[in-house]
């Protein structure tokens, strides 16, 4: 059950819930438009990881919960904010 399917559905929802920022993270309220969070540290490794903008630290995580990516498995996030470069991250 981690195949390419739920692994892609998973990848997708997590590169278009890393451009909302929430708002204990922000310094100004209301935020200004493009405006970019800080630098986020986690308390854990886990929890830096979820935040990151790093797809590949995404994939990491999919293999945490879904099990080992296949070889031919590559993701590029539909969703860019903030004018992000081109990312593909391969299994």
């Amino acid at each position: 059950w981690g195949g390419p399917p739920p692994r892609h559905f998973l990848l997708e929802w997590m590169s278009f819930g890393h451009r909302y920022v929430p708002a204990g993270l922000l310094d100004v309220l209301p935020p200004r438009i493009n405006e970019r969070a800080p630098s986020f540290y986690g308390r854990s490794d886990l929890e830096t990881m979820l935040g990151s903008p790093d797809a590949g630290d995404w994939v990491k995580l999919s293999e945490m919960l879904l099990g080992p990516v296949p070889t031919y498995f590559k993701f590029t996030p539909k969703h860019k904010a903030n004018a992000s470069d081109a990312v593909v991250a391969e299994g």
